[in-house]
């Protein structure tokens, strides 16, 4: 496949990344407030919560980050910068840099700005109660997703090259799954000696080769790239949701079957075979007990979704948190029994949808919990739904990737499925995970090349339809009760 053409803005060059002007801030402002007049889109709209009057960064570090300017996302401290939690009541000038931004110092990052999020991070959307959010590039009316948005939309729209991100769902892989990017979460420990954490700190970058970069893996282009298995790979699939009963819009679950079977066509996979769901879909409602004691401190004022999350953690009794933390320590254990007990032999890496359906419609998860409707449980269940694969790779603490069959240029106004690809446990390195995807576009790119009626295939014109998706299930969850 021809390379795209560069997006709307004018980050950097495929070689140096973003534009190292001295000035960084000045820079990215520039280049904010140019595309902010030709779009009509205010600087929220493309993603950027603000601009920093200096940058932030520590010149003597020689990271992977050096030299790109890098968007945080608006739930981390920076020091001597406003951080607001995604939301316009919670705004704080920070004494210090927390933990995440401080890594990313060391890493050599440029920090010019803060990217826009979902209120504390909460849902897979972001639909500020203050105005709007995100504008998604690829079709105005779908969702950009969440909580990363505003990362995904700076990256997608060319403002800056790398933004962090963070991912305690799918938070990192959503939004960039929505707006035809790569995300990757890296490994991370959930297990801490307390409450399980499923969150890991990472990037959203504007393609495989700056994602690689991003997380100090050598360029992917280069022959002694250390991507390429050096193994035979076994590979899963599946288009089951782990987490609910509802089924999959057609054209994401043939190009997701389509996408495992030309996997095979790596030099180092040696086959794929079906893997089913690894547990009960009933379990994660004991799984989403951690998420929603992980709310319970959150502060007032909260809009509905954050506050019936705390509500939910809150209610929740000593015994049944000591249950959920014993079911997620145990769940790789778990997950590694249902899927390596098959005649086949185990598998390495699992092949999934990232989402059930294209990103639907601004409103159509946040209506739930509106007034007319009122019911937050009916939101989350729609959020999960959309998303019924990326929590495990939280749960379990394991790599995961979402990469989109082809980017956005090659199909303007058409929105790229994107597959997830899953490490099993610690059996494919994030390298390794990469090179996957990188060979799965590139496939994928000679037959469009070949015929371009294939993009009909890995594409979608227009936002996904979630209630056709979930409405059965939400009527179901109101008739039990839950």
């Amino acid at each position: 496949m021809n390379p795209p053409p560069p997006r709307e803005g004018t980050a950097g060059t495929p070689d140096t990344g973003s534009t190292g002007s001295a000035n960084s801030t000045e820079a990215v402002s520039l280049r904010l407030a140019r595309l902010s007049a030709r779009t009509g889109l205010t600087p929220e709209e493309l993603g950027v919560a603000r601009i920093y009057d200096r940058v932030h960064e520590d010149r003597r570090e020689h990271g992977p980050l050096r030299g790109l300017d890098v968007l945080v996302k608006d739930l981390n401290r920076v020091a001597g910068e406003v951080t607001t939690f995604g939301s316009v009541g919670h705004a704080v000038v920070a004494e210090a840099d927390d933990t995440a931004v401080t890594w990313l110092l060391e890493e050599g990052a440029r920090l010019v700005g803060a990217s826009v999020t979902a209120e504390f991070g909460a849902t897979v959307y972001t639909e500020p109660a203050h105005g709007p959010g995100p504008v998604n590039p690829i079709d105005r009316r779908m969702t950009s997703g969440g909580s990363s948005s505003g990362a995904a939309v700076a990256v997608a729209r060319g403002i800056v090259d790398v933004a962090h991100a963070s991912d305690g769902g799918g938070s990192i892989r959503v939004p960039a799954a929505a707006v035809g990017l790569p995300g990757m979460k890296p490994a991370h420990t959930v297990d801490d000696g307390g409450l399980p954490n499923p969150a890991a700190q990472g990037f959203i970058a504007r393609d495989l080769d700056l994602t690689a970069r991003a997380y100090g893996i050598p360029a992917l282009s280069t022959p002694s790239a250390p991507s390429a298995p050096t193994r035979p790979l076994r590979l899963g699939h599946t288009n089951r949701p782990f987490h609910t009963a509802t089924a999959v819009e057609p054209t994401v679950a043939n190009a997701t079957a389509a996408a495992a079977s030309l996997l095979v066509t790596h030099p180092a996979v040696r086959g794929v075979r079906p893997v089913a769901a690894p547990y009960p879909v009933e379990h994660f409602d004991m799984y989403s007990r951690i998420m929603a004691a992980r709310c319970r401190d959150l502060p007032d004022p909260a809009t509905t979704m954050p506050t019936w999350l705390r509500r939910r953690g809150l209610d929740l009794t000593p015994a049944e948190i000591a249950d959920a933390t014993e079911a997620v320590s145990s769940l790789p254990g778990d997950v590694l029994t249902a899927w390596d007990d098959d005649t086949d032999g185990p598998v390495d890496v699992v092949v999934t949808p990232m989402l059930a359906c294209a990103p639907p419609g601004i409103g159509a998860f946040s209506r739930y919990s509106g007034p007319d409707v009122n019911d937050p449980a009916a939101d989350f269940l729609a959020q999960t739904a959309w998303t019924p694969w990326a929590t495990l790779w939280n749960l379990t603490g394991w790599a995961g990737l979402s990469v989109p069959l082809v980017t956005p240029d090659v199909a303007p106004g058409r929105w790229p499925v994107s597959v997830h690809l899953g490490a099993v446990a610690d059996r494919v390195s994030a390298a390794e995970l990469l090179g996957l995807a990188q060979h799965l576009q590139e496939v994928v790119g000679r037959m469009v090349d070949a015929d371009p009626s294939v993009l009909d295939a890995v594409t979608v014109a227009g936002p996904g339809d979630l209630e056709a998706l979930v409405e059965s299930l939400i009527e179901d969850s109101s008739r039990n009760g839950r």
